[in-house]
């Protein structure tokens, strides 16, 4: 491990030069984020407090840990920091437009090398473009493998508002005086006969002062689990667990930790911590190298299956052939499309993160059960689904809280009985549904969405095949005068209100539950 202090000019112009020995090994011409990193997802407070604190004074930026590879220094701590510092740089280079002599020398740090830019990111390619004597960010969506293009337009962006503020080019001078005089304690790791991986050395580090993401905790404890000789299919495999991570956020998941942690507290633990700690010790240690990766294989399929069947759901022609039997005999029909439809609006709900679970947990099952998956028919299948859709929709309207304490885990338990029964499956998912109604309380105040739903259950759901025939929404044309007045005069409907049951003539409501 090699340690040493340099200022900002230095590391980007990866500046050999010392008294006494190199600092950087002449043969490394770039500073690489490689794929098993972490996102760029730094917010506009933490740039515009790092900007602001470099305006007004020379600023030491922290320590940062590179490992030493082939041709390249891999960044394994401190992505966030510099790569704010090089889009910094572009920025103050776009301000000087017109002044050639500034312009090239900021050209020397980001292209100190000539063609290359000195930072180059794995996990979106080139983002570089240079256009009539501008730098730009140009993000291709096929490389964009952890969906980072809106961080790092709107990063830019807010960079370029603060240095385009700057009221005079005596002000940017000053800015890029002190940026290029911040600086930082480098760690390299240049010994790889070490007995442990740069990942974990990074977790000695940093752990103690809490610094870390669990997600940053829990990849440095796989790589001491690992042997040395399994880093490569270790940093593989981290590569995948990332893509899962981001690929959930259309699910309304924020980040790699959260998609961790709500993996445990359904699939090995419901006591485990946000940190992923039992009792203090986190869960990983002391665990063996077979059973990490037998954890992070888990991990990974369970997100990979969910995120196939979500992308599958937006194909016309998708009829749920791999998870159902007799599925074809509904092609094309609305039937099938509302099924779909039911699908995708319980994995994209934000407001009922664990009560999607069951949904993702039966197609996670059927996808690695394909005996059960041939054995389930397309009505059975279908009940579940419709059962799953009201217990969610039920939650979101009594807006429960998203706490551990809501998190069922019946219809999973049912699954994993040793003989699956198709019917025992169908009964769980009817329980599910019953509790939610039983404890339901009318209201007198609705919003749209939750009008819709009920009333699309009053008009649309046919109690003994356990299925919704339509749904009201705005694409169809249903606004809130459509509930006003019911279609259908005769209906009749009960409800509960503070335990007290009730049954009313829709057009005889008191004036205070009027719909």
């Amino acid at each position: 491990m090699k340690a040493f202090i340099v200022n900002v000019s230095q590391l980007f112009s990866l500046d050999t030069q010392n008294s006494e020995e190199s600092n950087f090994s002449a043969d490394k011409r770039k500073l690489l984020i490689p794929l098993y990193q972490r996102e760029y997802k730094w917010e506009d407070k933490n740039i515009q407090s790092i900007v602001n604190d470099i305006k007004n004074h020379e600023k030491f930026l922290g320590n940062i840990i590179l490992d030493e590879a082939n041709d390249c220094y891999e960044i394994v701590d401190g992505q966030q920091r510099i790569t704010t510092c090089f889009l910094l740089l572009l920025s103050i280079h776009n301000r000087y437009q017109g002044h050639m002599l500034e312009q090239q020398d900021i050209d020397s740090l980001v292209r100190p090398y000539g063609g290359e830019y000195i930072l180059r990111n794995d996990t979106i390619g080139d983002f570089v473009i240079e256009k009539n004597g501008l730098y730009d960010i140009s993000i291709s969506e096929t490389n964009d493998i952890y969906y980072q293009k809106t961080n790092f337009m709107r990063a830019f962006n807010t960079i370029n508002c603060i240095i385009g503020g700057l009221d005079s080019l005596e002000k940017v001078y000053d800015i890029k005086q002190k940026l290029q005089g911040c600086q930082f304690l480098v760690l390299i790791n240049n010994e790889h006969s070490y007995s442990k991986p740069v990942e974990q050395i990074f977790l000695d580090i940093n752990e103690k002062a809490q610094l870390l993401d669990p997600e940053d905790i829990f990849k440095g404890h796989c790589f001491e689990n690992y042997y040395e000789k399994s880093y490569k299919d270790l940093r593989g495999m981290w590569v995948q667990l990332k893509k899962c991570g981001m690929g959930f956020t259309k699910f309304g998941y924020s980040h790699l930790s959260q998609y961790i942690y709500t993996y445990f507290i359904e699939y090995v633990n419901s006591n485990i911590s946000t940190r992923i700690e039992l009792k203090g010790r986190h869960y990983l240690e002391g665990k063996s190298a077979d059973d990490t990766m037998k954890l992070l294989h888990d991990m990974i399929e369970y997100g990979e299956d969910v995120m196939d069947f979500y992308n599958k759901l937006n194909q016309t022609d998708y009829e749920f052939v791999d998870l159902c039997n007799k599925s074809n005999d509904y092609r094309n029909t609305q039937n099938s499309k509302l099924l779909k439809i039911l699908c995708k609006e319980m994995l994209e709900s934000t407001k009922a993160q664990y009560q999607k679970f069951p949904l993702m947990h039966f197609v996670h099952f059927l996808k690695n059960n394909r005996n059960i998956s041939d054995e389930i028919e397309y009505n059975d299948f279908r009940k579940i689904i419709i059962n799953l859709y009201i217990y969610m929709s039920l939650f979101i309207i009594i807006r429960g809280k998203k706490s551990k304490s809501d998190l069922d885990h019946s219809f999973y338990e049912t699954l994993q009985e040793g003989e699956i029964n198709i019917s025992k499956a169908v009964d769980a998912a009817k329980k599910l549904r019953k509790d939610k109604v039983d404890t339901y309380i009318f209201k007198s105040k609705f919003e749209y969405e939750e009008l819709s739903f009920i009333y699309s259950v009053i008009d649309f759901y046919v109690s003994n095949s356990n299925w919704l025939k339509n749904k009201y929404t705005r694409e169809t044309g249903h606004n809130l005068e459509h509930f006003i007045i019911p279609d259908n005069k005769a209906t009749h409907f009960s409800w509960k209100i503070l335990d007290r049951k009730k049954k009313f003539n829709l057009l005889k409501l008191p004036t205070s539950q009027t719909r």
